[in-house]
Parts: structure tokens; sequence; C-alpha cells
């Protein structure tokens, strides 16, 4: 089932990076940042606009955070490819030594943003723990990719230095200006995972090295933070995220 959920993943993937190769070098580059800006403003506005859903549409809070986040996406790859296409000339002329690497490089690079996007709206729904059985956290693809781990960790990247608000969060040791970090623990998935509400699958499940303390259920060693009883013991999920505990959804044993 693994190597499936993979070949299923590498096929829409390459699916989409032929489109894109086919637009030729200049339309495969518009199209890659027009992904790239989608995707970071669906991340900058998705929590904001899954609370307006919870407080004025609570049959959809359940998925609030997955519909937000994929709405924007679309909405704003739309617009942009709209602009693009107003405003960019038509036709650009490039060396052949150039045209077609730069044009796979650019539609690779655009399909993994798209793909990413895709699986963290998935993510995000009130779905089984281990989406379709096979994918957590923590699962590693037999190709060694993860689309939505990487576009986490850009994310990250770039409310650090990017696009930062210097002064606004905590102190770190990599980001010595204090910006307000998106994601500073790197939990996403794992807070995301551990809210939905289908499934009994182990949030912190690793094997104990011989002569290794036991980890506790909470994930972490007795008396240390994380274990039951103790300061951030992870609560019950929450069907729908962030969303779904706004809306006081009750929690999931």
């Amino acid at each position: 089932m693994n190597a499936v959920f993979d070949l299923v993943i590498l096929g829409l993937v390459a699916g989409m990076t032929y489109a894109l190769y086919s637009e030729g070098l200049w339309g495969a580059a518009l199209m890659f940042f027009n992904a790239l800006f989608a995707a970071l403003i669906s991340f900058n506005f998705y929590e904001p606009l899954a609370q307006l859903i919870v407080d004025n549409a609570s049959f959809a809070a359940n998925f609030a955070d997955s519909i937000s986040m994929m709405l924007l996406f679309v909405v704003s790859m739309l617009l942009l490819r709209l602009a693009t296409e107003s405003v960019a000339p038509s036709l650009v002329r490039f060396p052949k030594i150039v045209y077609a690497p730069g044009a796979l490089v650019f539609a690779a690079g655009a399909a993994s943003i798209t793909m990413g996007m895709m699986l963290l709206g998935f993510q995000a729904s009130p779905v089984q723990k281990k989406m379709l059985g096979v994918m957590d956290y923590k699962y590693e693809p037999m190709y060694k990719e993860r689309f939505d781990k990487d576009f986490l960790a850009f994310f990250q990247y770039t409310s650090g230095y990017t696009f930062a608000r210097n002064g606004a969060g905590d102190a770190d040791k990599e980001f010595p200006s204090k910006p307000m970090l998106f994601d500073p623990k790197a939990e996403w998935l794992l807070v995301h995972q551990a809210n939905r509400p289908y499934g009994t699958e182990a949030i912190l499940e690793e094997t104990p090295e011989p002569g290794a303390t036991p980890a506790t259920p909470g994930g972490a060693a007795p008396g240390m933070p994380g274990a039951p009883g103790m300061p951030g013991a992870p609560g019950p999920g929450i069907p729908g995220g962030t969303a779904g505990a706004a809306a006081g959804l009750a929690p999931t044993q």
C-alpha cells in the first residue's frame, strides 16, 4: 500500500510537470512563481478565514482549515495567472541550451509546490490520523521527498527572514531578531495529526532502544514536559484542527 501511495503522488507530480513543461520556459517560470506566492498567501491568511467560517457557518467547522487553505491557494493562483498573462509578454526567446532544462526545473518546482499544498490541505481535514492508512507526520516515502514538510520548512524560513516581522516573537538561536515565527517548534503536522478524529494510531509511537526509558503515552519520558500530568501534555483531539477547537467541538479520545 505504501508503494502504491508513493507512486500515485509521483504520478500526479509527473503529470503536472509535463503539463507545465509544455508551456515552455517562460510559461513554466511564471507558473512556478504564481504557485509559490499563492501558497505563501494561503498559509498567511487561512487561519483568520477559517475562524470566519467557524463563526458564520458552523456546519462546515470541521473542514474550515482545509477549505480556507485550498480556497485561498486556488483563488490566488487564478488571479496571479490572469495578471501574469495580461501583463507579461506572451513569448520570450531563450538560448536552446537553457530552454528545455529551465522549463523542466520550473515545471517540477511548480508541481512540487502544488502537491505540497494538496497534501497539507488533506492533513488539515478531519480524516484518519494516518491518512489513507499510510501517511503520518513521520512517514518517509520511498523517494525520500516529503512535499508537505519541505513547504512547511520553507514557509517557516520566510517568516523568520524574508517576510519577517522582527521583534514580535520569542528569542531563538537561529533567528536572533525575534521574528513572529511560523511553527517555531516544527509541530504543525504533529498537531494536525493528533487533532484528526478518526483512527487509533499512536502519535509518538517509537521503538525504545535497549536500556532506554520507555516513553509514556504522551510521547515524553516520565517527569518531562509532554508526559501525562505534566506541562505540555497533549490534550484530546479536536475535529477540524484549530478551527474545530475554536468552534467548541467535542474532543475525541
